[in-house]
């Protein structure tokens, strides 16, 4: 008894101490608060722009799909297509045959839409703004170490957060981890607030953010586990069935419930056949993420951490050290169920183990030497992180842009067929050149795709003949076809063997930059149609595997077939 009286007077010292320090940073905003928190998200916003103009959208595929998606939702906002939306899309599909609004929620889009109307559609517009949202993902972390910890503190592991590899990854790709992991940290910081001062203003601002996080994208949802644990850890579990938990879980299925249960019916089939087909099984399942870990953060950094985690106790409030761990276990238990082979996901716990890490070298030890020189240490860490943080550029690709330049600026229209890697990425810049959307760009024409290359794919076409047969009928001015590209399917060789015959002619060949061993020596061959004869009417007919339907569009309604 004596023992756990003796625990508890140590943890209101503790809570004691915690609090007076963060009161007292927060009624004095001095000069040095404001200098940690401005300068650690500059340091970061300044590496992560590095080289922001250098390389086009190549990761993972998807990074091209979140840029046509953020044009299809510029031109959007220019038609406001109210009275048939629905048609709108298809139609804009068809012709840009990248759009995934609703493969991922919309709301990363509608910033990415609205910088492309004010900056026009680029590389740099598009990572101008992941920049705004990582500008937000600091910001929100450094206060939400502040209110936990101190100023110094929040400012190391903001400036640790931002500069590690896969973070600044991320932060240099048009790719939804930073702006989602910006909003995770934000209802995380209010859901907090909530927990340890009872606000209701913090529960609402929780469910408003874990609501936007949602509407960002589905991988959020380890954030509903995370509110459960906390109440769980922190005695407080009598509230799940409380009022407040009514009216939260009220305003998060109102603001992200109608979509996400849309893309459900339309895309779960498609979802759930992806996880299947990928999903992890047996111990696998369980110990990915934990042998993945080391090499996605740095090693040194998470020895710190599992220290730190270790010695929380002695150097952390303990109820706060708990909800930093339900924070990594949320992360690592949810990515683990969904059991995808994605060592990225582990980005969604790392400001935990930071917060460990970076807290155990500067609270640990509170003697006035050694904590100096604990802090002097810290602040080498983050030296440490930004030399090679300076110099890290991301893997890119480049030379999308030059063959759809020649074609967009050399002819009054046309209908462009695509076979080739990341066909987003040529997509993006035949749009983003063509303001007047002159162009028609096919690519589900000889195979389709369900969310990624796999078993779900079907071969459309079969034969010389049908290949041919559907050059005329759709009346293909153009092709672009990889030179070195693995072929998959009969159809893409039968194409190739097409176009090196009399009926085209090749009218460059676009090498392919880059700093990534797969790409290089890769070019893009464009082949004009000799004697090309727009197409006479018919139906362009879009295989869907990812929606319950195909998608038709009568050819005479696409601007590239007209002239």
């Amino acid at each position: 008894m004596e023992a756990v009286t003796r625990a508890g007077v140590n943890q209101q010292e503790q809570e004691s101490d915690t609090g007076q320090s963060t009161a007292t940073n927060t009624r004095s905003g001095s000069r040095t608060r404001w200098l940690w928190l401005l300068g650690s998200i500059a340091v970061v916003c300044v590496v992560a722009a590095r080289d922001i103009r250098i390389g086009e959208f190549d990761y993972n595929v998807d990074e091209a799909q979140h840029a046509v998606t953020g044009l299809f939702i510029a031109d959007a906002f220019r038609d406001l297509p109210i009275r048939h939306p629905a048609q709108y899309a298809y139609r804009y599909y068809a012709q840009y045959p990248a759009v995934a609004i609703l493969h991922w929620p919309p709301l990363f889009y509608i910033f990415e839409g609205l910088s492309f109307l004010a900056l026009g559609p680029s590389v740099v517009s598009a990572r101008l703004t992941v920049l705004l949202f990582c500008v937000l993902l600091l910001y929100q972390w450094f206060r939400l170490v502040e209110e936990m910890l101190d100023s110094y503190t929040a400012g190391i592991c903001t400036a640790a957060l931002g500069l590690l590899p896969m973070v600044l990854l991320f932060e240099k790709s048009v790719m939804l981890e930073i702006p989602s992991l910006a909003l995770g940290i934000a209802a995380i910081r209010h859901w907090i607030g909530y927990l340890e001062q009872n606000r209701r203003k913090s529960l609402y601002l929780a469910a408003l953010w874990l609501s936007a996080a949602l509407l960002c994208k589905q991988t959020s949802v380890y954030l509903l586990l995370f509110c459960v644990l906390t109440l769980l850890v922190t005695g407080q579990w009598r509230r799940i069935i409380s009022r407040d938990a009514m009216v939260f879980t009220a305003i998060v299925a109102v603001l992200a419930g109608p979509f996400l249960m849309l893309m459900m019916f339309l895309q779960g089939k498609a979802v759930a056949n992806d996880l299947g087909s990928h999903r992890m099984i047996g111990w696998e399942r369980i110990t990915y993420y934990g042998q993945a870990l080391p090499s996605s953060f740095p090693p040194t950094l998470l020895v710190l951490a599992l220290l730190g985690a270790a010695l929380a106790l002695r150097w952390d409030v303990p109820r706060r050290a708990a909800i930093m761990g339900c924070w990594v276990l949320s992360g690592y238990l949810t990515f683990s169920w969904f059991g995808q082979r994605e060592p990225r996901f582990a980005i969604y716990w790392f400001p935990p183990l930071v917060y460990f890490a970076v807290g155990l070298i500067t609270r640990f030890f509170r003697a006035g030497r050694l904590n100096v020189a604990m802090r002097a240490a810290a602040t080498v860490l983050i030296v440490i992180l930004l030399i090679p943080a300076w110099h890290y550029q991301r893997p890119y690709i480049s030379g999308y842009k030059d063959a759809a330049s020649r074609i967009v600026k050399s002819y009054d229209s046309g209908i462009i067929l695509f076979d080739g890697p990341v066909p987003g990425n040529f997509v993006f810049f035949v749009r983003a050149l063509d303001p007047a959307r002159r162009f028609v760009i096919l690519r589900k024409v000889f195979y389709a795709d369900d969310i990624r290359p796999g078993a779900g794919s079907e071969e459309l076409l079969h034969g010389k003949e049908q290949v041919a047969e559907a050059l005329r009928k759709y009346g293909v001015r153009f092709a672009v076809v990889s030179q070195n590209l693995a072929i998959r399917f009969d159809s893409q060789r039968n194409l190739r063997e097409q176009l090196r015959g009399d009926e085209f002619t090749v009218l460059g060949r676009f090498p392919v930059t880059t700093n990534e061993p797969k790409w290089r020596g890769e070019n893009l061959l464009l082949y004009e149609k000799k004697n090309w004869v727009p197409p006479q009417g018919g139906t362009l007919r879009i295989r869907m595997l990812t929606l319950p339907h195909d998608i038709e569009i009568p050819i005479d309604q696409l601007d590239g077939g007209k002239r």
